[in-house]
């Protein structure tokens, strides 16, 4: 699995990345969510070097499958090696913030979308006060 610097902009795209394909689709009002709310300039990355990081999540993903193509989406450990390359703690709040933006963009609140982020929270020791306190 590819592997980013801790804290580095490819590692917060990766988590990113990793939400927008948990429902097994990338949708257009997501990527559009991305430039409305500037997020590329928050991330520190262009579309193209993001589509790169989205590119290698989705290789990831394939590589990982099962001989019958079937892929996890929700594979834990996978799920924390994305995660955990997000250390500092101002870093993991910005990217739920950024994470909770995306997930609402195509204005459904996927069951898998929810899942991932729970668990990425709780991986992180965050809840949705922290995220709220911090917008504020």
């Amino acid at each position: 699995m590819k592997q980013y610097l801790a804290d580095s902009p490819e590692a917060v795209a990766r988590v990113l990345a990793m939400t927008m394909i948990t429902d097994a689709r990338l949708d257009d009002r997501e990527l559009e969510a991305m430039d409305r709310l500037d997020l590329y300039r928050l991330l520190g990355l262009d579309k193209a070097a993001f589509s790169v990081v989205v590119r290698d999540y989705c290789d990831d993903l394939v590589a990982a499958g099962s001989a019958d193509g079937r892929v996890d989406l929700l594979d834990r450990e996978r799920i924390d090696a994305v995660a955990d390359a997000v250390v500092d703690p101002r870093k993991r709040i910005g990217t739920a913030q950024m994470v909770l933006a995306i997930m609402k963009a195509d204005g459904l609140l996927h069951d898998a979308e929810l899942t991932l982020f729970r668990y990425v929270l709780t991986r992180w020791g965050l809840s949705l006060e922290d995220i709220r306190r911090a917008a504020a």
